[in-house]
């Protein structure tokens, strides 16, 4: 999977943009020829500023979907929206190296579609999640910094609907959950800072 990043790291004041972005495809091959593969994608635009010089306020926009096929048939396709507020607190080590911590607050909305039956088969998700997450950021220039981040541990609970009919609730607590909705729990980016105006 391909991961990339743009935000940003800077003082008290100081306005980022930027996301982060994956992508997947896998494809099998049978000996009798049967193909089937699944393609997946996930992009976070985000945008946020700086409270105090080691504290950050973000929103993230989590987009994403996927598509399983077989012999070029859809079998199940899927797409979801998760938007995510978080704040994180930096400790500064040196004049170039920080670690964080990080709390991130997610709503949860998707939908997947089943297509090996007809009509096809609608299902939707929609919940709330909320995880903790740990990094580090090492400034390469006064703009740009190198963070690297990891998913240490969280909770969600989804509620299911299968054409239109309730499916329960699905909830869980786990260590190494993904971060900022690209579907890797461990990701790096580069972050670029807006500097305040003086």
């Amino acid at each position: 999977m391909l991961v990339t990043s743009t935000v940003a790291m800077a003082q008290k004041g100081s306005f980022y943009i930027g996301g982060v972005a994956g992508y997947s495809s896998s494809t099998d091959k049978a000996p009798n020829g049967n193909k089937s593969g699944t393609t997946s994608w996930a992009f976070a635009p985000e945008g946020g500023t700086f409270l105090r010089n080691d504290i950050q306020l973000g929103l993230a926009l989590g987009l994403g979907g996927s598509n399983t096929k077989n012999n070029g048939n859809d079998i199940e396709t899927s797409s979801n929206f998760n938007p995510t507020i978080y704040s994180r607190k930096f400790f500064k080590l040196t004049d170039n190296f920080s670690t964080f911590a990080g709390l991130y607050i997610d709503i949860i909305s998707g939908k997947t579609t089943d297509h090996t039956i007809t009509p096809a088969q609608e299902s939707k998700q929609s919940g709330f999640g909320a995880r903790v997450g740990v990094g580090v950021a090492y400034a390469l220039s006064p703009r740009f910094t190198a963070v690297g981040q990891y998913g240490l541990l969280g909770y969600k609970s989804v509620n299911n609907k299968v054409a239109g009919n309730d499916a329960g609730t699905d909830s869980d607590f786990n260590f190494g959950v993904n971060t900022v909705g690209t579907g890797s729990v461990f990701n790096v980016g580069i972050y670029y800072t807006f500097k305040p105006a003086p």
